[in-house]
């Protein structure tokens, strides 16, 4: 390690005189807010064109800088993991494992700063994207002061740098541009026009920050030539180089970051590897897999057609993610991380905002390298955002973890109480050790020092992002939440926010009321008497827990098919129609010298994973489409029975290789059946769920499917679910 020498990078927010009116929720007034990507492209608001202009010109500048430099987008990226360096003196990241199963307990299995698989991952990216924020908006300061304008010009383009804030992307909603679950549009473009002082009415052919990331080391050493591989950095910059994932995806070869633009036939010989943004592929596969399925009405019926849009899996899974109770606790809701004692209590804790991100990820970059075949069904093609060592090079990254940090702070304002709390089925069973608050998060320095191992931010400085400078858009208040003396109604607030996530994130009750409409489907004979009398409807859930050592720590998928997986005929139609859902590990290691010689004795010492598959949604299509001849209804013993014969899963590793299931000894699955209703104060409020029960029929005779007799998830007590 480098002796440190110097001061550290004090990561603070972009500085504001907006004062706080904060009781416990956090309210500043006039403090300026986080906006979605499409705010700003494209735009003919003239300070959105300032801000857009000024983005633009930075990140590129910010981009440009040379690998060594401390505050270059490649170190910054690289703190996610590769290249594994130390940064701003702190202790060097994290090594990957000679052997991830051979772990104490609690332990990350992954190298790099970042934080995966524990409950500290939404709180350690929250400073990594204010750094991101701060240096582009520092650039934007040099490029004003560069331009030369006179006073009044200079505080005009001074105001709009010192409002903006750091966009983000919400992959839940629908792009304006096209309709559709996609990218954001500035994802499609590699050149843009900008609006600055000496073209007031544009600037065509400026290169687009957030199309790539192209290796700023070239083969002559000049900002024009071509880029080096990231693996092959000039001779005085060695430390630097990228490596290849162990699996042989091609880091080290590629020069530019990818989306569904990687490609090999045998694993070892790649196309691509200069950079490619397929984004027609990424919009296709985004775009299907957040539909869920199709619309199972005849598309020439307009009225049935419009009557049934579908909400987005998405979107349902945000929805879930702030309804009442469904994740009971900080560390439900923040990671993946899995603790046996939770399955007895919390049947619905095993969505979390990790699990959602990761596909996120996976969707985005894409995991199969296979080339297309004759028939291609969509999904081909690899890319950066996909494995966890390189995906921070993509600037789609920051895009999509800026929306993280969003809906943490809307699901923080909804549980402000909820802040690293140990839930009661958690105390006093010696549960897996994992982060506190108080821990810190290297490698971000809170305060400039000389000393490197002091001043980091901890979750608990981080709690109020108010504190650092910025708001979301989403976040601020309706004039009838504010008091006559300023401050925040919080009740009201919430109640607000509350209708604003069940307008923007369309749940599974959508489909109930519209259902309730049509007159064409009898609601007894397809919800059930009960259901029809109490006006709920079942829910169908799929719980995983997952082992993300299974291969070495390399990232796969659990698919999840419904209706066949291209070989029953009955009820397939097309593969991707069939693709209900899915579970990405989002992994990636370094390679390692030794081998690992005691993995088997150690398994009781691995730290397990959870996620869950939302089944309601494709099996109301499927009862709904005439097509499918053994399903018609939502019924629980109709279902369980289609279930049983039409649910399957496969294993894929990174790269498009199915793996057998006897790879993967420490996964379960279970299926279980609740209920869900509106919430009886206010319809206009995420509905809630509980009562839930395992169905045993659709996994029990199935590679890790629970079994009955064996309880659920390997928990022989009785089960106490919560109830209405």
């Amino acid at each position: 390690m480098t002796t440190f020498t110097g001061k550290t990078f004090p990561v603070q927010g972009i500085p504001s005189n907006a004062k706080p009116e904060t009781k416990n929720i956090p309210y500043v007034p006039g403090l300026p807010c986080r906006h979605d990507i499409s705010e700003f492209f494209p735009s003919d608001v003239p300070l959105k064109q300032k801000q857009w202009t000024l983005m633009v010109l930075g990140m590129n500048r910010f981009k440009a800088l040379g690998v060594e430099k401390k505050l270059s987008y490649f170190q910054v990226a690289g703190i996610h993991a590769y290249p594994l360096q130390s940064w701003d003196g702190a202790e060097p990241p994290r090594k990957d494992p000679e052997c991830p199963k051979d772990l104490p307990p609690g332990a990350n299995p992954y190298g790099g700063y970042c934080e995966h698989n524990t409950i500290t991952f939404p709180t350690w990216h929250r400073p990594y994207m204010l750094l991101f924020e701060k240096l582009i908006w520092q650039h934007m300061k040099e490029i004003i002061a560069e331009w030369g304008l006179d006073s009044a010009d200079a505080a005009e383009w001074q105001e709009a740098a010192d409002a903006w804030r750091l966009p983000y992307w919400d992959w839940a909603r629908k792009q304006k541009y096209n309709d559709k679950y996609s990218l954001p549009l500035i994802l499609t473009f590699k050149v843009v026009t900008v609006y600055p002082p000496d073209h007031p009415k544009g600037l065509t052919g400026v290169t687009n920050p957030f199309y790539e990331f192209k290796n700023p080391e070239t083969e002559n050493g000049k900002p024009d030539g071509v880029p080096r591989a990231f693996g092959n950095m000039p001779e005085e910059k060695k430390q630097w180089n990228i490596h290849d994932n162990p699996k042989g995806l091609p880091w080290s070869k590629c020069s530019a970051t990818s989306r569904y633009g990687l490609f090999s036939e045998d694993g070892i010989n790649f196309r691509g590897l200069e950079g490619y943004n397929n984004f027609d592929q990424a919009n296709y596969i985004l775009d299907n897999f957040d539909k869920n399925w199709y619309n199972p009405y005849d598309p020439k019926n307009e009225d049935r057609k419009k009557l049934f849009k579908p909400p987005g899996t998405l979107a349902d899974a945000v929805n879930r993610l702030f309804s009442k109770k469904y994740t009971d606790s900080w560390e439900t809701f923040a990671s993946t991380k899995y603790w046996k004692e939770s399955c007895q209590k919390v049947s619905t804790g095993y969505l979390s905002l990790e699990y959602i991100h990761n596909n996120v990820h996976n969707l985005t970059g894409g995991s199969n390298y296979s080339e297309p075949g004759e028939e291609d069904i969509g999904g081909y093609g690899l890319g950066h955002m996909s494995d966890v060592p390189v995906s921070a090079f993509d600037p789609v990254f920051w895009l999509h973890h800026c929306n993280i940090d969003r809906l943490l702070a809307m699901w923080q304002s909804l549980n402000w109480g909820a802040w690293f709390d140990e839930p009661d089925f958690l105390k006093g069973t010696g549960k897996v050790e994992d982060k506190t608050q108080y821990d810190n998060l290297l490698p971000f320095h809170a305060i400039e020092t000389e000393d490197p191992t002091t001043g980091y931010w901890t979750s608990r400085l981080v709690k109020d992002w108010t504190k650092l400078g910025y708001q979301y858009d989403d976040l601020r208040p309706q004039p009838d939440a504010i008091l006559p003396e300023g401050g925040l109604n919080e009740e009201k607030f919430k109640s607000d926010l509350e209708k604003h996530i069940q307008d923007i994130y369309p749940s599974i009750q959508m489909y109930y009321d519209a259902l309730l409409k049509d007159k064409k489907v009898s609601n007894v004979d397809f919800f059930g008497p009960h259901n029809t009398d109490n006006e709920t409807w079942n829910d169908f859930l799929i719980n995983v827990i997952y082992d993300r050592y299974a291969l070495d720590g390399s990232s796969y998928t659990i698919q999840f098919w419904l209706g066949g997986d291209g070989k029953d005929l009955d009820t397939t139609f097309r593969d991707r129609e069939n693709l209900i859902g899915s579970v990405y590990s989002f992994a990636g290691l370094e390679p390692v010298v030794e081998s690992c010689s005691n993995c088997a004795s150690q398994k009781e010492k691995k730290v397990l994973s959870r996620a869950q598959v939302l089944l309601t949604i494709p099996i109301i299509h499927q009862a709904l489409d005439k097509r499918f001849e053994h399903i018609h209804s939502t019924m629980t013993e109709q279902v369980e029975e289609y279930l049983e014969k039409h649910l399957h899963w496969k294993f894929v590793e990174i790269g498009g290789k199915v793996r057998p299931a006897s790879d993967f000894p420490n996964t379960t699955i279970s299926v279980l059946k609740g209920t869900g209703k509106r919430q009886a104060e206010d319809a206009a409020l995420p509905p809630v769920y509980a009562d839930y029960r395992p169905l045993y029929k659709p996994t029990e005779l199935k590679a890790c499917g629970v079994k009955e007799g064996e309880g659920l998830l390997g928990v022989a007590a009785n089960l106490n679910f919560r109830t209405f």
